[in-house]
């Protein structure tokens, strides 16, 4: 086995030989190329020092922008105005004024989409009824509008944006203007109404008012003198679109010998209601209102022409026009009779009070939760809410009230003969604001009949929109 001695250094390698045959060829190799570079000339060269550098190669870069966006073509705008001919549905329309299907095939549900159909069925046309359209030169509809035949308080309305159609119900702003109505009876009430050159459906809001008092079938006789400060509300147009409250009214009957009176008054918990001159209420043992109605449509008439039936049948009721999804309450204190469908009069309550009495609540579109027969009911509870359902053009309250005439219900009037007053007077606290207020609407009551008053009712609200 061979032993290796680590601990020793190893010894030093032998110097080599310098090879001076290696540095002779260089120097042939010099000279040659010497003679070959010219180095006969005279002149000597300068070779200038070599920097070393290094190259690179230069890099383009393109930047991809967008592209110009090409100007849009300058549209021509088409205006479109008409109305619903006689015997037209709502395409016929458009199509006959130019609009092609598939716009209409958009139109309809995006109308459907977001208004209800109880205020506008595109299925469900009046021939009378306006609409206007704007269209591009590719014959796309951008603007909508439609007003219904007689509403001049809402329009429904569809935009486009972001290339889709977009619709609405508008409430169109109403101004207000308060004038003097009064005229002397020569014969009727209703022609004395005429003879202002109003409408002689006020006769409705009168009989309102004084129904604990005054009948205005039977109580109204020549000579009898009427006066009252009312509202009349007009659209952006200056169209006059409805009447809205009386703020006081008179009424002086020569048979009794006596003026009646009545101002509204409204206290600091927002309680609306007519009191007389004194304070005392003219609210009667039953409710003068089932809902807080925009006017009455259809009054109590043994003969009405029927809007959709197309003849004349006995109407032994009341109709009171108000938005969908208005509240109606318990005009009194009663018992639950009837609740759910009823034929014509669609979603229908009935509610029986004491006294041998019964009212009657139809078209409603629903009822509050839990409503069902036996219940009992508090005078203003809520027992449905206002609708279209069964026999009707428009969302609208039907009105019944039944009196027991030979031990059997029968439909009546409601009058002064079923309703004497029985409402609370004024608290003493609010007797003296009252007076205040009593003072100025009397003073308005001596003006001519047509006398604009506006600017001397204080403290009123100004109406916007419907309630």
């Amino acid at each position: 086995m061979p032993i290796y001695d680590y601990t020793s250094r190893p010894a030093k390698p032998e110097p080599r030989k310098p090879r001076h045959w290696i540095f002779f060829c260089l120097l042939l190799i010099v000279g040659a190329l010497f003679s070959l570079t010219g180095g006969n000339d005279s002149e000597e060269s300068v070779e200038e020092p070599f920097e070393a550098t290094a190259t690179i190669d230069s890099v383009k870069i393109e930047l991809i922008l967008p592209a110009p966006e090409e100007p849009e073509p300058d549209l021509k705008w088409t205006e479109i105005e008409g109305r619903i001919q006689r015997g037209e549905n709502f395409s016929e329309a458009l199509i006959r004024e130019g609009v092609a299907r598939q716009q209409i095939f958009e139109l309809v549900p995006a109308l459907r989409k977001n208004i209800s159909r109880t205020e506008f069925n595109p299925n469900l046309v009046q021939s009378g009824d306006q609409y206007a359209i704007t269209l591009d030169s590719l014959g796309v509809i951008h603007k909508f509008e439609y007003i219904k035949r007689g509403d001049l308080e809402r329009r429904f309305l569809a935009d486009r944006t972001e290339n889709k159609l977009k619709a609405w119900k508008e409430e169109i702003p109403l101004h207000r203007e308060v004038v003097v109505i009064s005229e002397r009876i020569t014969d009727s009430i209703w022609n004395a109404l005429v003879q202002t050159d109003e409408s002689p459906l006020l006769i409705y809001k009168l009989e309102y008012i004084f129904e604990a008092y005054i009948d205005v079938d039977n109580d109204c006789y020549p000579a009898d003198h009427f006066a009252f400060a009312i509202e009349k509300l007009y659209n952006e147009n200056g169209d006059f679109v409805r009447y809205g409250e009386i703020f006081a009214a008179q009424y002086t009957s020569v048979k009794n010998d006596t003026t009646y009176q009545a101002f509204r008054y409204t206290s600091a918990d927002d309680t609306e209601d007519y009191y007389d001159a004194r304070g005392g209420s003219l609210q009667g043992l039953f409710l003068r209102k089932p809902l807080n109605f925009t006017r009455i449509s259809s009054g109590f008439n043994k003969r009405r022409f029927h809007p959709i039936l197309k003849k004349y049948i006995p109407h032994h009721g009341i109709d009171y026009a108000a938005p969908k999804g208005t509240k109606v309450w318990a005009i009194a204190d009663g018992t639950v009779s009837f609740v759910g469908p009823k034929g014509a009069l669609g979603n229908y309550v009935e509610i029986k009070h004491k006294n041998g009495y019964k009212t009657g609540y139809g078209h409603l579109s629903k009822f509050p939760r839990g409503l069902r027969k036996g219940q009992k009911v508090k005078q203003k509870q809520t027992i449905g809410y206002v609708g279209a359902t069964g026999r009707a053009t428009g969302p609208h309250l039907h009105f019944n009230f039944y009196a027991t005439v030979k031990n059997k219900y029968k439909l009546v009037k409601p009058s002064a003969d079923n309703n004497r007053p029985t409402g609370k007077p004024l608290p003493q606290a609010h007797l003296v604001e009252f007076e205040k207020k009593r003072n100025q609407f009397l003073s308005l009551l001596d003006r001519n009949s047509g006398t604009i008053v506006t600017a001397l009712i204080q403290d009123t609200p100004t109406i916007a929109t419907e309630e």
